[in-house]
C-alpha cells in the first residue's frame, strides 16, 4: 500500500479508515521527507480555500494536487524536498536539493501508522504549491 487512509479523531490523532471516510493520507516519500500525512479532499470535492491537498482515492497509485513541498532548516543540515505526487511515484522537481531531483521514484509502501505527534518530522514544514 502505497498511501493509507487516515482520519483525524479529536484529542486522539489519526486512525486508519476506509479511502471514503479520509480527511488525511499518509505516504513515505523517498528521500529526507519520509513518512508525511496530509489532509486531502477527494471526489467531486474542491480544494479552494481548504488547505488540503486533492486525492484520487487509490491507495495504491496515489495522486495528489498540488505539489509538495517539504523544508527542513536546522543547526545539523538543510534540505528541500518538492515533488509531484503521480500514480503512485514522486517525481523530485529541480530545486529538490537531494540527489534524486529530476528523477521519479515510486513510493515507499507504508508500513506503520502515525500518531498525531508523527504527523511530519519535527521542524518539517509541508507546502501546498
Amino acid at each position: 500500500m502505497k498511501a493509507k487512509p487516515m482520519v483525524l479523531v479529536p484529542g486522539m490523532g489519526y486512525a486508519e479508515c476506509e479511502p471514503q471516510e479520509a480527511t488525511h493520507l499518509t505516504l513515505r516519500i523517498p528521500g529526507p521527507t519520509g513518512l508525511l500525512t496530509l489532509p486531502v479532499v477527494h471526489g467531486n470535492t474542491t480544494r479552494a480555500g481548504t488547505g488540503a491537498w486533492t486525492w484520487n482515492g487509490s491507495t495504491d497509485a496515489p495522486t495528489l494536487r498540488p505539489s509538495v513541498l517539504t523544508q527542513y532548516d536546522g543547526a545539523d543540515c538543510a534540505w528541500r524536498c518538492h515533488s509531484w505526487i503521480n500514480d503512485g511515484a514522486a517525481h523530485f522537481l529541480a530545486d529538490s536539493t537531494h540527489d534524486m531531483a529530476n528523477t521519479t521514484v515510486p513510493l515507499l509502501d507504508v508500513c506503520e501508522t502515525p500518531n498525531h505527534k508523527m504527523a511530519g518530522a519535527a521542524g518539517v514544514r509541508s507546502i501546498g504549491r
